[in-house]
């Protein structure tokens, strides 16, 4: 990895070569194996302790989200709908299902031992792991899936844009440039929040930015240096003291850069956080 330092933080870059866009980075939930998806179709683990790649599997289509399992086994959504399971320790790869349409999200849920993803099908299905079948079908949602988060036994959808009715309905601004003497916002396209530090989380825009911010508080913490590309995806470690960040095209805007995709891994001091949050 390449080592550098910015804002009293060491910054590594992860030397894996993606041919496309990165969709989805995971840190695995009791180790700093970190887990990759990409739109060259390739489902990637890079061992961040040992500074080098354990697996990569590639597949017949573009990958959109991916998740773990546990420490063994990792799932994937593809652009020809279907559902993959990977065992990370012999790399076999085989199919779960599929839905009419591409699939664009997945997750794990460990209080129920199922897998949930979400398409263009408007579908959101439930897997069941020990017998891999579709179970059911949560609902027909009247719109695309945007995002889809599980903890526990819930799950947190959103679906379809309304921006009339909730423009205002901010708790602090993200991400706001400065153009023209203008606020100018930015998309956020990932968040992640810190396991260790409860109330700290992090986002990342489509300029490049990612921000660590202190939710009591409603303010920013830090600001990372500005990343080459858009920032796709965000991931902590289950310590708290890695933050990774994907830099790559996000195919959200004409205007965006389209350098290549790379990986980030950001050492983030707890007491540097803890000071700044505490002026």
């Amino acid at each position: 990895m390449d080592q550098a330092r910015s804002s009293g933080m060491e910054m590594n870059r992860v030397l894996l070569d993606f041919q496309d866009a990165i969709s989805t980075i995971q840190f695995a939930p009791h180790s700093n194996n970190l887990l990759a998806s990409s739109w060259d179709s390739s489902l990637r683990l890079y061992d961040v302790d040992s500074s080098a790649p354990r697996l990569e599997a590639p597949s017949e289509a573009a990958l959109l989200d991916c998740c773990f399992q546990d420490e063994s086994v990792a799932f994937s959504a593809g652009s020809d709908g279907f559902i993959r399971r990977y065992d990370l320790q012999s790399g076999i790869l085989d199919t779960i299902g599929k839905h009419d349409d591409i699939a664009t999200h997945i997750g794990y849920s460990g209080r129920t031992c199922q897998i949930v993803s979400a398409g263009l099908d408007r579908k959101i299905l439930l897997w069941d792991t020990p017998t891999v079948k579709a179970l059911s079908i949560v609902r027909n949602m009247g719109s695309d899936v945007v995002s889809m988060f599980i903890s526990g036994f819930n799950l947190i959808v959103a679906s379809g844009v309304c921006l009339s009715s909730l423009l205002r309905r901010y708790i602090f601004w993200c991400h706001p440039k400065s153009k023209a003497r203008r606020n100018h916002l930015e998309s956020v396209n990932a968040i992640a929040f810190n396991p260790i530090h409860h109330g700290a989380f992090a986002t990342g825009d489509n300029e490049g930015f990612v921000s660590i911010w202190d939710f009591h508080s409603k303010r920013r913490l830090l600001e990372l240096p500005r990343f080459p590309n858009s920032v796709a995806s965000l991931s902590y470690n289950c310590g708290g003291e890695l933050l990774a960040v994907a830099s790559s095209c996000t195919f959200q805007e004409a205007r965006e850069r389209e350098d290549p995709p790379q990986l980030f891994l950001y050492v983030m001091e707890h007491n540097n956080i803890q000071n700044v949050a505490s002026q």
